[in-house]
């Protein structure tokens, strides 16, 4: 009776094509699940969703997104508005690899970046290079509004 053999490279062949089935169905997944391109357009306050933002737990103002995606030149860009209660802070001095800019609208605060921490109020601005050290707090009686744009650029190809 004839006996039945497996060729050497069966075995191997066989785990090759199950390994990259599985990396196939994860980036279909991945796929599915990255942020859209953001498309040209203009947003109005009245149609940007404010929700509650906590630090540690406990909240400190309200946020909300106007773009939020990866654009043709950027592999991640935000712009959005930050409503920060009296007395409270996002988030304490961080830092990321975006640039980002910070545009104060009303309120009084303070702005602490690169080691340096600056009174400001309305029509005060921040920009901070990546890996920059930086975060707002609302110092007066009443919250802070600003808004914020953060930019990644597309790696060199």
């Amino acid at each position: 009776m004839p006996r039945f053999r497996l060729h050497p490279s069966i075995v191997p062949s066989l785990l090759a094509l199950a390994l990259a089935l599985g990396w196939a169905w994860r980036e279909v997944v991945h796929a599915k699940e990255a942020k859209s391109m953001v498309a040209s357009k203009t947003v109005i306050v009245d149609d940007v969703a404010m929700s509650v933002y906590k630090d540690e737990g406990k909240p400190v103002g309200k946020v909300g997104l106007y773009f939020d995606g990866p654009t043709e030149l950027c592999s991640s860009m935000v712009t959005g508005r930050f409503v920060i209660d009296p007395g409270k802070s996002p988030h304490p001095p961080h830092v990321h690899p975006d640039e980002e800019i910070l545009i104060v609208e009303s309120g009084h605060g303070s702005i602490f970046v690169d080691g340096k921490t600056t009174k400001v109020g309305p029509g005060s601005v921040m920009f901070s290079a990546p890996n920059v050290p930086h975060n707002i707090t609302s110092d007066g009686p009443e919250p802070v509004v600003f808004y914020f744009m953060k930019w990644l650029p597309r790696p060199a190809k």
